[in-house]
């Protein structure tokens, strides 16, 4: 018995329990990359990126492309909506270069949200605090295992990973405010040459993320905020100094992307709630959705996993974690904030893009939160130790094996449950292949009119992860014309035989 006690603790180290996640969580995107080779564009897709598609297949001209881009974002940074980075990348997706690169935005959304997430987890733990690396690496499959396996059901997802204008827009620019963190900490870590190196990276990424939607950089603000105040009332002018290159480059965008004229002409025609309402709502939908819809058991046992993690990490560093509740209640205000500036424009946060940007903020949020107080736990109540205790290691070896067997249970009666068992069941059923077939069959003959007038067949499936919106019978609605000028024809409808 000793002997297997002593091999327990050898072997499940922070390290092995890094691999061992980061594997799980590599294969549970498998199934996700899989059914991306169904998709295809839709919507503003096709709407927001004609321009740019027409110029590329007229001059075949990255730049062209690029520089087209550019002025559809000047333009509607004047006319319809300040976000300008959220334009520039909305005006170009993949299928600006042919509609099967239109693939690579579930590919390419999943590198960088994940990359982000363990940039930032790292330079937090590991350059700030001076934690374990190992240990950093738990925390951030963690999250993202919560983050896009237990995303919630329905238009979330497919706006989240698979709809390139939903994944530019919101998810891609969360994933840069993630490298933005990342950065400023790093800024205040790192010396000589590579600090300066990241004072650049961040003053061009801060710009950028500053004209991002506005619940990305609002959330943004409220945190440079705080940390700027907090340093201040702790007497580190340095620090300071250190980063406030970069600051003024978000703010500089921020404020661009705030009073752009656009956002009066948009305003005039949306019926949001007053501010002071959308404040206080926001804090209602947070509960709402955050804790009572959002907060599964399977976000639940993957919180419990990381208590142990955040314990032994807790162990080997200095800070004091001094103030639990306070971090919390702020927590709670800036998950809070990331529905307010939908609610004020346009008073509703029922779009999934929406959801799925607030539900991986909410995510991040809960278990940097968990981990503070774990913190304040181990620093009152326990002395440091080696290695993860015999008694840590079947705890989250009860936990993991829960957590195994509890998917298997749910997915089936529930198979689009998680993320991944929603792919492997539209792959499985033939719905991904026939939604796939059945819109190249289309673009084909797109590409092939010859009179210019398209009459096609209804969509034969709608994959709960891929299928956003289709064109209409009437010809003359808003997403029938944009795709009539992204492939340069005269008219297209759906004909139902």
């Amino acid at each position: 018995m000793e002997k297997i006690k002593k091999n327990l603790s050898r072997y499940i180290t922070p390290k092995s329990l890094g691999i061992f996640l980061t594997v799980v969580y590599l294969i549970s995107l498998i199934p996700l990359l899989v059914i991306a080779y169904y998709n295809y564009p839709s919507a503003d897709d096709y709407s927001i990126g004609s321009e740019a598609h027409v110029a590329f297949m007229s001059t075949h001209s990255f730049f062209k492309a690029v520089v087209v881009a550019a002025m559809r974002s000047a333009e509607d940074w004047l006319n319809w909506m300040g976000y300008f980075t959220s334009e520039f990348l909305m005006a170009i997706p993949p299928s600006t270069f042919g509609e099967r690169v239109y693939v690579l935005t579930t590919y390419f959304i999943l590198l960088i949200l994940s990359l982000s997430t363990v940039y930032f987890i790292n330079a937090l733990c590991t350059k700030l605090l001076k934690a374990d690396k190992y240990l950093s690496l738990c925390v951030s499959m963690l999250i993202l295992i919560a983050t896009v396996q237990c995303m919630p059901e329905g238009m979330a997802r497919v706006e989240a990973f698979y709809w390139y204008c939903g994944v530019a827009n919101y998810i891609l620019i969360h994933s840069f405010s993630l490298f933005y963190y990342g950065l400023i900490i790093s800024i205040l870590s790192d010396s000589g040459k590579k600090r300066t190196a990241d004072i650049v990276l961040a003053s061009f990424l801060g710009f950028f993320t500053g004209g991002g939607n506005q619940v990305s950089a609002l959330n943004v603000a409220i945190m440079l905020a705080a940390a700027i105040a907090l340093l201040v009332y702790n007497k580190k002018k340095e620090s300071v100094k250190r980063i406030i290159v970069p600051v003024i480059f978000f703010f500089i965008g921020f404020i661009l992307n705030v009073s752009a004229p656009g956002n009066r002409v948009r305003a005039d025609i949306s019926h949001g709630m007053n501010p002071i309402k959308a404040i206080f709502v926001s804090f209602y939908y947070c509960f709402d959705y955050c804790i009572n819809e959002w907060t599964t058991w399977t976000v639940i046992v993957l919180l419990l996993i990381s208590i142990p993690v955040f314990y032994k990490m807790a162990q080997k560093i200095s800070f004091d974690f001094k103030y639990p509740v306070p971090v919390v209640v702020f927590g709670y205000c800036v998950a809070s904030a990331m529905m307010t500036p939908p609610l004020f424009a346009v008073g509703s946060i029922e779009a999934g893009r929406l959801k799925a940007l607030t539900y991986m903020m909410y995510i991040l949020i809960l278990f940097l939160c968990t981990g503070y107080v774990t913190g304040w736990v181990q620093k009152r109540f326990d002395k440091a130790g080696e290695g993860f205790s015999l008694n840590q290691i079947y705890y989250m070896g009860i936990l993991i094996l829960f957590l195994f067997f509890g998917v298997c249970l749910s997915v089936i009666p529930e198979p689009h449950c998680y993320t991944f068992s929603s792919a492997i069941t539209d792959i499985k059923n033939g719905s991904a292949k026939a939604y796939g077939d059945a819109l190249y069959e289309r673009m084909e003959l797109y590409n092939n009119t010859e009179s210019g007038v398209v009459e096609v067949k209804p969509l034969p499936a709608q994959p709960e992860l891929l299928y956003f919106s289709d064109i209409k019978e009437d010809s003359e609605d808003w997403e029938n014309r944009g795709l009539c000028r992204y492939y340069d024809i005269k008219s297209v409808r759906v004909v139902k035989k």
